[in-house]
């Protein structure tokens, strides 16, 4: 999983997520994301309010499982979150994101799957070429995806909740 933020052009934390070793299934959760969190997103935040000139300021997030526990550990530590539905990519611009993402993965990473080794290295180079990818991103597609927020929430009202054209 991955975990990445942006306020307009100005990008924030990217950091894969890694299953919790402890989880009954193995898979990402809210203590793994937690624990990220914890050493990477207050800076990032107070960061973030620092240069809002005087704006607000949310968080967006989805109404995944996984994510309860993470709202409210965000609740407590003062920050301001709009929910979004599970599953609405057009209301959550950095679900676009992970598409050209994958792409960049894709292109130059082509033998990605394929890596094998110790666990710990493996997972390093998936880190670093997720963050390689994240870096080659144009600071413009994340201002051009923040711009569109307003029109994404009429599309999605005008549609009554159906498919749109983001």
């Amino acid at each position: 999983m991955m975990s990445g933020c942006f306020m307009g052009r100005n990008l924030g934390m990217f950091i894969p997520v890694f299953p919790d070793p402890t989880s009954a299934r193995g898979g990402v959760t809210s203590k793994s994301l937690i624990k990220e969190f914890e050493v990477y997103f207050m800076d990032v935040w107070e960061a973030a309010l620092t240069t809002s000139d005087n704006r607000e300021v949310y968080f967006i997030i989805d109404n995944a499982r996984v994510h309860g526990p993470l709202k409210d550990w965000l609740t407590q530590r003062g920050v301001q979150f709009k929910n979004i539905p599970p599953y609405s990519p057009d209301l959550n611009p950095i679900d676009h994101i992970w598409s050209l993402v994958k792409n960049l993965l894709q292109k130059f990473y082509p033998e990605l799957y394929k890596f094998k080794g110790p666990v710990e290295v493996v997972k390093k180079q998936i880190e670093d070429a997720i963050i390689h990818c994240w870096e080659l991103l144009s600071p413009e597609i994340f201002e051009q995806l923040a711009e569109t927020m307003v029109h994404r929430v009429k599309a999605v009202i005008e549609a009554d909740g159906w498919y749109t054209k983001y």
